[in-house]
């Protein structure tokens, strides 16, 4: 059995919220530190709600865990009740640790919060779930899954499949290798420094979409807009066909050329940007070719 050790502190904020029936007019926050030690490497499977989710890198064979719990109650007391009843659980087997924040209780008013911020050891796969937070990783070196509502993804320094989809927020991997799926439905997607490994897409409904890679290795690309540009240095792209919307082609290569990778670009409202290896990460600043007028 894994042995965890454990410190916490409760502080009882008495906070007039809303007046009115039923609402709750108190609150409280409790932080919880956890050092989870792991022999070997696992899954690190986490999840939590109405919080953020913050992973750095570790050079200890341990996970070490800081959890931040906010409640509400009608009065002070039971405000206090609640947020005791958000420790987060833990589950060790000898492939997986999960790392799950339960809501007690099914009332929004009263469901709280829970924020994570986690080391975590170099090159251990992420399995990252919240609901109205942000999520951010930095130099996981590992594959990385991350599931948000309401709230932007952050990925730097990965290196294997990203599946990232969130709802109302900006998507950015960053010096990142590998398969990446990535989806909003309101917000930007940028690509900064990538490598990219087999058919990778991002799509977004409503925002602009950037990309600029780390190597020039010939890339299959399909971008679309429907009420946007798109632009391109001259030159990059031998291009197959463009119009007011789309534009396909081979990205660092030439028709003769069969790319082992394609990248699958999707807006509906917003410009698409893509960029050389090294170029600026801002649009505006680099040479374009803007088709949004080509026949």
């Amino acid at each position: 059995m894994q042995t965890i050790t454990s410190t916490f502190a409760l502080a009882s904020v008495g906070i007039l919220l809303i007046t009115g029936c039923n609402v709750p007019q108190f609150s409280a926050k409790r932080d919880f530190e956890k050092i989870i030690p792991i022999n070997s490497q696992v899954n690190v499977n986490v999840k939590t709600f109405n919080g953020n989710i913050t992973v750095t890198p570790s050079d200890l064979s341990e996970i070490q865990l800081v959890a931040h719990a906010k409640a509400y109650g009608n009065t002070q007391e039971e405000a206090d009740s609640e947020v005791e009843r958000l420790v987060p659980e833990i589950d060790t087997t000898a492939s997986a640790i999960t790392i799950e924040c339960k809501r007690r209780t099914q009332s929004m008013m009263f469901s709280g919060s829970v924020s994570l911020e986690l080391k975590v050891p170099t090159g251990w796969p992420l399995d990252l779930v919240t609901t109205n937070g942000t999520v951010s990783t930095t130099d996981s070196r590992s594959s990385v899954t991350i599931d948000t509502s309401n709230g932007k993804i952050e990925v730097k320094g990965a290196n294997g499949p990203m599946l990232l989809s969130t709802s109302n927020g900006t998507v950015t991997v960053e010096n990142s290798s590998g398969n990446i799926q990535a989806k909003t439905s309101n917000g930007k997607m940028q690509l900064i420094g990538c490598s990219l490994v087999g058919k990778c897409k991002l799509n977004t409904s409503n925002g602009a979409i950037s990309v600029s890679f780390s190597e020039k290795t010939p890339i299959r690309l399909d971008a679309s807009t429907s009420n946007g540009s798109i632009k391109f240095k001259e030159g990059d792209i031998d291009v197959a066909k463009k119009s007011k919307s789309r534009l396909t082609g081979i990205l660092f290569g030439d028709a003769q050329s069969t790319p082992s990778t394609s990248l699958d670009l999707e807006t509906s409202n917003g410009t698409i940007t893509i960029m050389s290896s090294g170029d600026s990460a801002t649009p505006q600043s680099i040479p374009t070719e803007d088709i949004l007028n080509a026949n």
